[in-house]
């Protein structure tokens, strides 16, 4: 399989975990199942009480929009990453109103504030740790980092760091956006399966942990290098199980905002479907509670693994009609960048 045919199968991969999860977002299992008539498994019109409320089959969210113009603004600077590029992403993102205006998360949206030159509106800004910001904004758009370095996990972390600080500088967020972008760089490599992507991104959150040390806001709450244990563990008790899987994991580690729940999550799954290309998919978009977010990082990570002739053009094509990316001229950029560095 061609470098190409990785990216782009990562890119729509965390595409379809977007559009398609963004239609369960915030309900449990058993409410999804009783809102669409059981699981979903295909791209359907966001329900009026989501975030996403109204939104066409297969319209992305904040989740995919700003990976999608992280890259961008990465082939934009011949492939190289540095803290103009990822000022530029965001804001770039921010022009978009119909990305920025209804989906951007409070820690992204004080952090364009800050490089806008205003004030944002910090609600606990007296706290020693505002832990509610250790949200899983930072592993969301990440995906990119990832496809640009595969196999070097290294220089994937480092530049997520870059990437992430911008707008969650604090120590745990950094480790969980490590963590995905350590896997999705391991995922680009030819024979690489679901235990291997665990390794990467245990490697990638602990790395992520000890640069954030030097900078970074230090702010209170798990592992998520330890939960990724955790819920590797869950995947693998019940590998081939989707369902049970999914469910305790729910239960267990859980699929929420913060980043050690949503992130470590994305490994479980992983680890139970066997990297599967949609099953992975399926199973974070059912989960219930923040489900784009975990399905985009999902997808980034199993559409490295299997590539993009995995997906079928259903997917391809709705994806493309809802939002016009050309996904396919991105992919062919960024593997010329991804060649030349």
């Amino acid at each position: 399989m061609t470098l190409e045919e990785r990216i782009l199968g990562s890119l729509l991969g965390g595409a379809i975990g977007d559009a398609m999860g963004a239609a369960t977002e915030t309900r449990t299992p058993e409410l999804i199942r009783e809102k669409f008539g059981g699981y979903v498994r295909e791209f359907r019109q966001a329900p009026e009480d989501t975030f996403a409320r109204g939104a066409v089959a297969g319209y992305v969210t904040d989740d995919f929009s700003l990976a999608y113009y992280t890259a961008r603004e990465i082939v934009k600077n011949g492939g190289k990453i540095d803290r103009g590029v990822a000022e530029r992403s965001v804001l770039t993102w921010s022009e978009h109103p119909e990305y920025f205006d209804n989906y951007a998360g409070p820690t992204t949206r004080a952090g364009i504030a800050r490089l806008k030159g205003e004030t944002p509106a910090e609600g606990y800004s007296f706290l020693a740790c505002d832990n509610a910001k250790a949200t899983n904004g930072a592993g969301m758009k990440i995906g990119p980092v990832g496809m640009l370095h595969p196999g070097d996990l290294d220089r994937a972390v480092a530049d997520a760091v870059t990437i992430i600080r911008v707008t969650h500088d604090n120590d745990l967020a950094i480790s969980g956006g490590c963590a995905i972008a350590a896997a999705v760089s391991c995922a680009m490599v030819e024979g690489r399966n679901a235990v291997d992507i665990v390794n990467a991104g245990l490697y990638g959150a602990r790395e992520g942990m000890r640069l954030a040390r030097g900078f970074a806001k230090k702010l209170a709450g798990p592992s998520v290098e330890k939960r990724i244990s955790l819920a590797a563990e869950i995947g693998l008790r019940h590998c081939g199980d989707y369902e049970r899987a999914m469910l305790e994991l729910g239960d267990v580690v859980g699929a929420g905002l913060h980043v050690s729940e949503a992130v470590p999550c994305v490994f479980g799954l992983v680890m139970s479907t066997n990297g599967h290309p949609l099953e992975t998919i399926f199973s974070a978009v059912n989960i219930g509670n923040d489900t784009d977010t975990v399905a985009a990082m999902a997808g980034y990570i199993v559409g490295a693994l299997n590539g993009a002739p995995a997906y079928d053009s259903y997917y391809y094509d709705t994806i493309e009609a809802a939002n016009h990316f050309d996904l396919r001229s991105l992919a062919h950029e960024m593997a010329a960048c991804a060649a030349r560095n």
